[in-house]
């Protein structure tokens, strides 16, 4: 099943690093061009297989390869580690992680690393305000779907829908409440023993700013991280200083264009989320992997969300929330918060907010 799953997300992961790749083109060095002149910064390269199931490319400028090397070293030994606390399928000897405290459910609090309640917290947050349009304990909900798609991926024939009193059954066991935080004590406990956490979004988008954090805090300030569908830029082209290009794909995956608009940024996070990325089809019809907690079926609002903001775990943290709402709330959210700007892309139809539109640059 992870098998299945790993090998879905890639081929997304792959299609979205081709944008990046293609807005970034351009750059005056590559890796392989060995020594710059004193004081000059080269631009390096390298994609990485692996944590949170996905790609990881990594762009960077720095003084040598040995530089750049060490910095790649470091977003690397951050992504396992956040991998492993973040990860709700798999468990690793030494270490509690999410899926941890989902097999303690109802049974007892669990010990956690300190950014696991951080990140938690955070959940609670984007829940709270987005009026529960995202919620890490629909996971009872959200794992009868996962079993099904993949089931209908590797067999076709046999592809077929919850059954309707299954997901309202499991939904008795999502209510958010029943997950309790103690910070002071370090632990996490769900009071339902039939709840589970799926943390899928999220994780990745809060795994990369605190990467890009300690990167920083290293004293790299001129990079790009993009964990699949999560992208941080950091400062600007050290050779030019320019801004960063990040492409934006097209949720139609037939279109001619697969760019649809190349934003020009620094040291702001992008995450795009879309109902392209996973999916199954039972009797022609898709069914994708983002669950409206009121239907409890696929999201019918849109095709896909870009949120632009500070901060990678912010825009992460809210995607999903604004897949699952009309523009009209989806925009009123996003005025709660400083500093981020949205695109909504449904068929030929497409939303955005002002701050969104003066990021857009040539193609």
């Amino acid at each position: 099943m992870i098998k299945n799953r790993l090998r879905a997300n890639t081929v997304n992961a792959v299609l979205l690093i081709y944008a990046i790749l293609f807005a970034l083109a351009g750059a005056s060095c590559s890796r392989d061009e060995g020594q710059g002149t004193a004081g000059e910064r080269l631009r390096f390269e390298e994609s990485i297989m692996g944590p949170f199931d996905t790609v990881t490319t990594l762009i960077a400028y720095t003084k040598d390869e040995a530089a750049f090397e060490q910095f790649a070293a470091l977003v690397k030994q951050d992504l396992d580690h956040y991998h492993k606390l973040f990860d709700f399928y798999n468990s690793y000897p030494g270490i509690n992680n999410i899926s941890t405290i989902n097999e303690q459910a109802g049974k007892q609090p669990v010990p956690v690393d300190p950014a696991i309640i951080d990140f938690l917290e955070q959940c609670l947050w984007a829940n709270d305000i987005s009026d529960g349009r995202v919620n890490m304990a629909l996971g009872a909900v959200l794992s009868i779907w996962h079993d099904l798609r993949m089931q209908g991926i590797d067999d076709p024939a046999t592809a077929v829908l919850p059954d309707p009193d299954a997901l309202k059954l499991a939904n008795q066991h999502t209510d958010i409440r029943r997950v309790k935080l103690d910070k002071e004590a370090g632990t996490v406990f769900l009071t339902d023993p039939d709840m589970s956490l799926d943390v899928g979004s999220g994780a990745k988008g809060y795994a990369c700013e605190l990467v890009a954090q300690h990167a920083i805090e290293a004293g790299y300030d001129s990079f790009v991280i993009s964990l699949g569908g999560n992208i941080r830029a950091v400062g600007v082209k050290a050779d030019s200083g320019a801004k960063w290009r990040i492409g934006i794909k097209n949720p139609d995956l037939d279109a001619q264009e697969q760019i649809i608009d190349v934003l020009q940024v620094s040291d702001l996070a992008i995450v795009t989320s879309g109902v392209y990325e996973r999916y199954y089809t039972v009797n022609g019809v898709k069914y994708h992997h983002i669950i409206d907690p009121d239907t409890l079926m696929p999201s019918q609002y849109f095709d896909s969300v870009t949120v632009v903001a500070p901060s990678s775990a912010t825009a992460d943290a809210i995607t999903t929330a604004l897949l699952n709402m009309s523009y009209p709330d989806g925009k009123e959210m996003l005025a709660q918060l400083e500093n981020c700007e949205a695109l909504w892309l449904k068929g030929t139809d497409r939303y955005s907010t002002e701050g969104y539109d003066e990021l857009l640059g040539g193609q």
